[in-house]
């Protein structure tokens, strides 16, 4: 079946093909390995689908943010080494440990945990020492790092696979924080190293990182949006040859008609037509994630057009230029003709970052993959 020809009131088309094409770009250009990270469904693309083409790619390991999304790449046959990034509750570590995923260990507290819960189940659990080196969130901070390891080792159950920290102004132009965070993340590996306890992974780079600044490239770089094609930066466009996976987010037009003067069009009948006016409906609505919010537009035919009234949770209304047939191809977020909607483009509208765009589009929309 062809792209143009789904059956789907309104679907994502996804070219799994970027995807590979992006990670082997990174692998060449970095000269480490990859962390292909596909949390919170591989930022909508579907994390499964993405996490495939990245190991198709070379990438060496997987990245999520929870535990039951690193049990959904289990359970579809994914066995290559994931990490997750946050810290599970306690609930979920036996969960963790059946299902061979790597956690993170963030401070003395969950070590002891961990350890409980390893011996209780007899098997031996994968951690990645997490380190504060900046940002805040979790860790311990950089002269805790060793302590921490000589802790863990000394309760047992436990093997140190790997140490790794996240920056906070990646996305930045030449940010001092970037510097400091490199220098203490260097200096817990120092402490680790004098100790002899230097794991196999040292890893600190996110994707503006891995771009940008090869010192701090270590044993590995991660990447979601490296991998997806989209730009981490705020400051710059992306010029590096990373192609967006995500092409196109289109609906249908379900009606077409002339309404006259003075109609109201939507719920609470903010617009009202001041003119006879061709009026279409297309088949997506807040419930598939359009911001219910003025000044959405859409593409029909290779023409811009403006949503008109309130956002429906099923449907938008548009202004159009002339009648279409029903069943006409509407893009949300695309090319059509000569104009195009970027994912960017939506973003600046709404005052947001992009990342927060694709999050909210909801799982009923679709999610249709090819590769070219």
């Amino acid at each position: 079946m062809k792209r143009t020809e789904q059956p789907h009131a309104t679907w994502l088309e996804i070219n799994l093909a970027a995807v590979e094409r992006n990670v082997r770009y990174i692998l060449e250009n970095t000269g480490v390995p990859f962390m292909a990270v596909l949390k919170a469904n591989a930022y909508g693309h579907g994390a499964v689908e993405v996490g495939k083409a990245a190991l198709k790619a070379g990438a060496a390991w997987l990245s999520v943010a929870r535990v039951n999304e690193g049990m959904a790449l289990r359970e579809a046959g994914i066995s290559a080494p994931v990490l997750v990034l946050g810290m599970p509750t306690f609930g979920e570590v036996d969960m963790a440990i059946a299902n061979t995923l790597t956690l993170p260990l963030p401070g003395f507290e969950a070590a002891e945990h961990f350890a409980q819960r390893a011996a209780a189940l007899g098997r031996s659990l994968q951690v990645h020492i997490k380190v504060d080196t900046g940002m805040g969130r979790l860790g311990v901070l950089p002269d805790q790092v060793l302590a921490l390891a000589q802790k863990a080792l000394s309760l047992g159950g436990m093997e140190l696979d790997g140490i790794f920290s996240h920056f906070a102004m990646a996305d930045r132009d030449r940010d001092p924080l970037m510097g400091v965070q490199l220098k203490n993340f260097e200096t817990a590996l120092e402490a680790l190293e004098g100790a002899g306890l230097r794991p196999r992974w040292a890893h600190l780079s996110n994707t503006g990182a891995s771009l940008t600044l090869p010192a701090a490239r270590f044993d590995m770089v991660r990447g979601g949006e490296s991998a997806l094609g989209l730009n981490p930066f705020s400051f710059r466009a992306l010029t590096e040859p990373l192609e967006p996976a995500l092409t196109a987010w289109k609906a249908r037009l379900v009606s077409c008609k002339r309404l006259p003067p003075g109609w109201g069009v939507g719920y609470g009948s903010y617009y009202v037509t001041s003119g006879e006016e061709i009026v279409g409906v297309v088949s997506a609505g807040f419930g598939d994630g359009i911001r219910r919010l003025p000044g959405n537009e859409v593409l029909i035919d290779g023409t811009r057009v403006p949503v008109i009234g309130a956002t429906c949770m099923d449907a938008v209304m548009v202004s159009l230029p002339k009648c279409y047939p029903i069943n006409t191809e509407v893009v949300l977020l695309g090319t059509s003709g000569e104009e195009t909607i970027g994912i960017m483009d939506i973003a600046r509208r709404f005052k947001t970052v992009h990342v927060d765009f694709l999050m909210g589009i909801t799982s009923r929309v679709p999610r249709v993959y090819y590769w070219n």
